[in-house]
């Protein structure tokens, strides 16, 4: 078992890579657009486009693959110490039961289960972040051609509709494109794929070790912000064979693994689920969860601004101010690289003048979750409100 707590920060050091990756790609992204610049005739500018995005699409190819192997051993590392974590658990209740489980190191299934986790899991992380050199593309055309349309026009001046295209690159970051169409930010889907990795091969490891160790009946763990469907299924039994599908045991009515939606993208332990479960043995082990406590995970007791919150509203809240801060950093980078790299003096200034309007933002940004840790007494995460690229500012004091 693993604890929700575990899944929501198991993957800080490989999204710390991801982020440095999208930095690159902003920075290569601007540095292409700068070069490129605005000519008169649209047939060449067109051609200057097309050079110059199968040039980007080489590089960012080569920033992925630099990237995927500095990543490849951190995923590693992470599905061993999870698999372990997960089996240390569980296995401390078996030996409460006078049982001897086996121990995930010493069992070749549970080994072969967890290496095929891991192996699926960097197929998928490959084939979404191939996609970003393709998503990259698209974003220099597509700055470009407005920049270009903006000055065409009479709309802006030439450094204004370069600044433009670079808030925006900086604004959008670094995208993967999924088959059906959908994009997502780079570090989201890394995110939702390692995440769903672990827990899904985790817990086919904990079914695994219950059923060699004679283990029916499982308890599912809670948390706050839970989805309704999936907020239904936390704190209550399960079956793995079946046979006890609709009992009463602890007060608590026994579910079957299809009624919790057992091995479906949708159902507990699906997409982006944080729940796990852990053996339960009737007449020995005690509900964790009682119904009480499953009513107060939702409680609204948190004050902020006057109004009364939930913990995981709060977190929430307190997820959206990282965020910010961390885009508002994307743009210092965006931006202190345009004017690095620029030789115009009259961009070279409005650069500047858009850097210096980034960093006062971010202070502002600073300032609000200050007050929101002053007020709600959460505790400050700096890691998820950094940027690590080659110009990223110092932390905050």
């Amino acid at each position: 078992m693993l604890s929700p707590d575990y899944y929501e920060s198991c993957t800080d050091a490989i999204l710390k890579l991801y982020e440095q990756l999208e930095d690159a790609i902003i920075s290569d992204i601007i540095r292409r657009i700068l070069k490129t610049g605005m000519v008169t005739a649209t047939a060449q500018h067109q051609i200057e486009q097309l050079q110059e995005m199968g040039l980007l699409y080489d590089d960012i190819l080569a920033l992925i693959a630099q990237q995927t192997d500095a990543t490849i051993q951190h995923v590693k590392v992470l599905f061993e110490d999870a698999g372990v974590e997960s089996v240390q658990i569980d296995n401390k209740i078996y030996r409460e039961n006078d049982l001897t489980p086996v121990d995930i190191r010493q069992s070749p299934a549970m080994r072969q289960t967890l290496e095929a986790g891991y192996r699926k899991t960097l197929g998928n992380m490959k084939n979404l972040t191939l996609t970003t050199a393709i998503t990259a593309q698209t974003a220099y055309f597509n700055a470009c051609n407005q920049a270009y349309m903006q000055v065409s026009s009479g709309a802006f001046n030439y450094q204004e509709a370069i600044r433009q295209a670079i808030k925006k690159t900086a604004e959008n970051g670094a995208t993967v494109l999924y088959p059906s169409g959908h994009t997502d930010r780079i570090d989201v889907a890394v995110r939702r794929s390692v995440l769903t990795g672990i827990g899904q091969t985790c817990r086919k490891i904990g079914r695994m070790n219950a059923e060699e160790s004679g283990c029916d009946l499982m308890e599912v763990t809670a948390h706050s912000g839970a989805r309704p469907d999936h907020a239904k299924w936390q704190g209550q039994l399960v079956s793995l064979s079946g046979k006890n599908a609709g009992r009463i045991i602890s007060g608590k009515k026994v579910l079957s693994l299809r009624q919790v939606g057992y091995g479906t993208g949708d159902g507990i332990f699906g997409w982006n689920c944080r729940h796990d479960w852990f053996p339960f043995f009737e007449g020995y082990s005690k509900p964790v969860y009682s119904k009480s406590d499953l009513k107060k995970l939702d409680e609204k007791n948190i004050e902020y601004n006057g109004e009364k919150y939930s913990q995981y509203e709060i977190s929430q809240i307190q997820r959206r101010y990282e965020r910010e801060i961390r885009a508002a950093k994307r743009e210092q980078i965006a931006f202190q690289t345009a004017f690095d790299e620029t030789d115009d003096l009259d961009l070279k200034q409005i650069m500047q003048e858009s850097l210096n309007f980034s960093n006062s933002l971010v202070k502002d940004k600073q300032a609000k979750i200050r007050d929101f840790i002053q007020q709600t007494g959460q505790k400050r995460d700096y890691f998820r409100e950094q940027n690590y690229g080659s110009f990223n500012t110092r932390k905050e004091s």
